[in-house]
């Protein structure tokens, strides 16, 4: 059965920005010449943590989280099957033994842990035609979508059957550089390979780090923001590694400040959906008071 919630969804808008702190130099990878690994730039020469930067750095970590959250249905079988695959391949290999009832469910109308209704709803809102369904050969990879739109870490940050409800913004640092020497290891040893010597180009440390990100939220409380709330906890408690060469020590970021635009866009204090366009308008909330509304709290 369908694990979103059948009554009315809420739908929230919101508006973040957060400025962490650099406890290690930053390094995001531009391009290498020789034995330099060079950090990205624009022309101007200003660093640059790009929007796909931040995004990868999140899921990450709420991809982790997530498998700790009390989920159940179809929701709790998504993040134990496809959640962490690399691509389709993989997650139609992590699906297949529960092929068979898929299947069973869209040819002989059988509920049981598959709702042949929703599955009919939810292939038609991919692009699957009722022709194609049921697909005997392509059975595995239609199942393989069918969780992918239940993933919480789906539904917050995209995969291949949805698109994401959280957009990053680049970053722009204004910065000076400096060189960091390094030696190459053989992973397998575990030891130094010999005539392997860098040097990476990192930012400083100790300067203020911006993000700014935005959300759209199809019902507060749902899994998707219960898990957008416990990672905001995460970072606000033990910071966040970005970029390269986080096992060497770079890319600590502490969190030194958070607010947060958020609203009901026609609903509330927002009666004629005017926040859509001057949302920074509405009152800004710290991390806990965001966190409370996240989950239907506030």
């Amino acid at each position: 059965m369908s694990d979103v919630p059948s009554e009315r969804v809420v739908e929230g808008e919101f508006i973040a920005r957060l400025i962490f702190r650099a406890e290690t130099p930053v390094h995001v990878g531009g391009t290498r010449e020789a034995n330099v690994l060079y950090a990205l730039r624009l022309a101007d020469g200003r660093l640059i943590i790009p929007a796909s930067t931040w995004k990868g750095a999140l899921r990450a970590l709420a991809e982790k989280i997530a498998v700790t959250m009390p989920l159940s249905g179809l929701e709790k079988l998504a993040v134990e099957r496809v959640t962490t695959a690399q691509d389709l391949e993989e997650a139609r290999r992590k699906v297949g033994d529960l092929t068979p009832e898929f299947r069973a469910s869209l040819e002989q109308g059988r509920r049981g842990l598959f709702d042949p209704a929703d599955i009919r709803e939810k292939l038609h809102s991919i692009g699957y035609s009722e022709e194609e369904m049921p697909s005997r050969e392509g059975a595995d990879l239609q199942l393989a979508e069918y969780l992918l739109l239940y993933c919480p870490v789906g539904r917050l940050f995209g995969n291949w059957a949805r698109a994401g409800s959280l957009h990053f913004l680049d970053t722009i640092l204004s910065s000076s550089t400096q060189r960091r020497p390094g030696v190459g290891v053989d992973r397998r040893r575990g030891t130094v390979q010999e005539h392997v010597l860098y040097t990476v180009e990192t930012s400083d440390a100790r300067m203020g780090v911006p993000l700014v990100f935005t959300g759209r939220l199809e019902g507060r409380g749902d899994s998707p923001s219960r898990l957008l709330a416990s990672l905001l906890r995460h970072i606000d408690a033990l910071g966040l590694n970005v970029g390269g060469r986080k096992s060497a020590g770079l890319g600590l970021l502490t969190l030194k400040e958070a607010e947060f635009y958020a609203f009901e866009p026609g609903r509330g204090g927002d009666g004629h959906g005017e926040l859509l366009s001057r949302p920074f308008s509405a009152k800004p909330l710290g991390l806990e008071e965001f966190v409370k509304w996240l989950l239907g709290e506030k």
